[in-house]
């Protein structure tokens, strides 16, 4: 009998929801300060370094292996016919997905609703079909899904019970438009990123000023990236792939991942006594025997005994203040949202745009906030107006 051979490479499919994507690329080209479509070749660059980080192992080891794109399309009748040089760019858009190695499925545009326009119709569940089948052939370690509808949800439970990571590369993105009275928004199903292994905010990392000079994240758009050998070094240091985890993903919480419960991390504790507000121990002092800064400052040595103040519980989680904020402490945080300690069994979510007067990114787990709870139409704890408690 044959031993199995284990292959040393982690293993990539990308399925695009098409409109999906070209949506986002358009936003970022027309309302968005960098004035650039998104680079498929960059965000395929961005995916290898981003998983490699989330898996263990190296960017060389993760290889897109398989990556198909889905819409709908005029026929070429109806394209002659349209405003503009619709096929010619189409077209030149095809020839960027064929020299990236992507593979194209196209389903005609149907009439529907008011105006008889032109709509898509069956491409989400070509798409679902697809990857499903691909994932089934080729045994994919992770597939990364660019999309952000809810109705993903069902394959998502389907690829993990294949135990195959599922990355969401989402973005929640706002604009005025053109000739609009209200805004025009894109939101990704936050269900969508709770079911995934991976869920990244793509708006978060491209907004965030930590990355604003990131090789890997300007390699995500258009005349906007550098070459190949900057991407991989930069200041003479092997580069990091952004995240926007507070710590890496493990491998027990991934297998441990079911359908019908969230991720590990945010499982509801068991205690019987969590109903009853609980003293937060404050985090021990810390000291620094070595300190050296970014930009080659000379080293600064402590010598000789210190004493540590003791530490005391502080701050009461759960604890109510007359402005009707609640205490807690920040246990989880993910791409774009997170989820508090707030003295109860139950864990609240947030999400980034709950915070009042800090960044996303300058969070970090164990922090103490303040914020105000209630509860949303299913029912789920949920924080808003989530401030962070100054140094004492």
């Amino acid at each position: 009998m044959l031993k199995e051979k284990k292959s040393h490479l982690t293993r990539v499919g990308v399925f695009y929801d098409g409109n999906y994507f070209w949506h986002v690329s358009t936003f970022y080209y027309q309302y968005h300060e960098r004035k650039s479509r998104l680079s498929v070749g960059g965000l395929h660059r961005f995916l290898k370094y981003q998983i490699a980080q989330l898996e263990g192992t190296s960017p060389e080891l993760c290889k897109i292996v398989d990556a198909h794109y889905f819409r709908g399309r005029l026929t070429a009748p109806e394209a002659a016919r349209a405003s503009g040089d619709v096929l010619y760019y189409e077209r030149l858009f095809d020839d960027v997905l064929n020299a990236e190695g992507v593979t194209m499925h196209h389903l005609p545009l149907s009439r529907a609703g008011k105006g008889n326009k032109k709509k898509e119709k069956g491409v989400d569940v070509l798409f679902a079909l697809e990857a499903y089948e691909r994932a089934l052939q080729h045994e994919f370690d992770v597939v990364v899904l660019i999309a952000a509808d809810g109705d993903y949800i069902p394959l998502v439970r389907k690829l993990h019970a294949l135990g195959t990571r599922v990355m969401i590369l989402g973005w929640d993105l706002e604009h005025d438009g053109e000739a609009r009275r209200e805004p025009t928004t894109t939101y990704t199903s936050f269900e969508l990123l709770e079911e995934a292994t991976y869920p990244i905010m793509m708006n978060e990392l491209i907004d965030s000023r930590a990355f604003r000079s990131d090789p890997i994240i300007n390699g995500l758009f258009v005349n906007k990236g550098v070459s190949e050998e900057r991407s991989r070094e930069v200041k003479g240091r092997p580069y990091q792939a952004p995240t926007a985890h507070s710590r890496p993903i493990d491998s027990a919480s991934v297998d441990r991942l079911k359908d019908d419960e969230l991720p590990p991390a945010e499982e509801e504790k068991a205690s019987a006594e969590d109903d009853e507000p609980r003293l937060a121990q404050a985090p021990e002092p810390e000291v620094t025997l070595s300190v050296q800064d970014s930009i080659e400052a000379p080293e600064v040595k402590v010598i000789g005994h210190i004493d540590l103040p003791e530490a005391k519980p502080t701050i009461i989680l759960g604890e109510e203040l007359p402005s009707g904020f609640i205490r807690g402490q920040i246990n989880t945080l993910k791409a774009g949202f997170g989820f508090i300690d707030v003295g109860v069994k139950e864990n609240a979510f947030f999400h980034y745009k709950s915070l009042n007067g800090v960044n996303f990114n300058d969070l970090l787990v164990g922090d103490f906030v303040e914020v105000h709870l209630n509860r949303n139409d299913k029912g789920q704890l949920v924080a808003s107006d989530v401030t962070l408690l100054g140094q004492e």
